[in-house]
């Protein structure tokens, strides 16, 4: 026999074995197996990412993603179909989008209620997307200063996308007072529309 296969004994928090043995009942496996079955999984995303914290991440991701009703698609694809668009009928692709970020911004709203919630999942989708940062800087009382980089391929796709984040800030409460938009990179300042309201 592999000894390799055999059993041994792992120390865990009591509330964690709980909720396994919870599991287990529900699944109707044993506790052993769907250990083995979690944690071998567990070690084999964690050794190829390099973080524990991918696993609850992918499934916040995944989750949004399947509330969305999102298809995923390469991104020389996309740029390729909004230039088309773009170049046709502009006014027509702006409304698709500023649709876009609206519905978006009400259904991030029901993972992240508030602006600060809201960042933070953005910043988990820059793990899994073509946005290589997004960055936060302080204005005082001239408001905040977002910058994304990474956001499409062409100008067109730049311009697009920076239509659905002002209708999304705008579901939070959130006014754009300025807009700089160039190949790849957006960069807004935003202002809260009531003053009880605080980044």
């Amino acid at each position: 026999m592999d000894s390799s296969k055999g059993r041994t004994t792992l120390a865990v928090r009591r509330d964690v074995a709980e909720k396994l043995s919870e599991l287990a009942k529900e699944r109707k496996m044993s506790v052993y197996a769907l250990a083995s079955s979690i944690l071998e999984q567990g070690i084999q995303v964690v050794r190829e990412s390099g973080s524990d914290a991918i696993i609850s991440n992918l499934w916040k991701v995944y989750k949004v993603l399947r509330d969305a009703d999102a298809v995923v698609l390469p991104s020389y694809f996309m740029d390729a179909l909004i230039k088309e668009l773009y170049s046709h009928d502009r006014k027509r692709l702006f409304s698709l989008f500023s649709q876009l970020g609206r519905d978006v911004g009400l259904l991030m709203k029901t993972y992240a209620p508030s602006f600060e919630e809201l960042v933070s999942l953005a910043a988990l989708f820059s793990y899994f997307f073509p946005l290589k940062r997004v960055e936060l800087r302080e204005l005082g009382k001239d408001g905040l200063e977002i910058s994304v980089i990474g956001v499409g391929d062409s100008v067109e796709t730049t311009e697009a996308v920076s239509v659905a984040a002002r209708e999304m800030l705008n579901v939070y409460g959130i006014d754009v007072i300025n807009q700089t938009v160039s190949r790849g990179m957006i960069k807004l300042v935003i202002r809260p529309r009531s003053t009880s309201q605080r980044f």
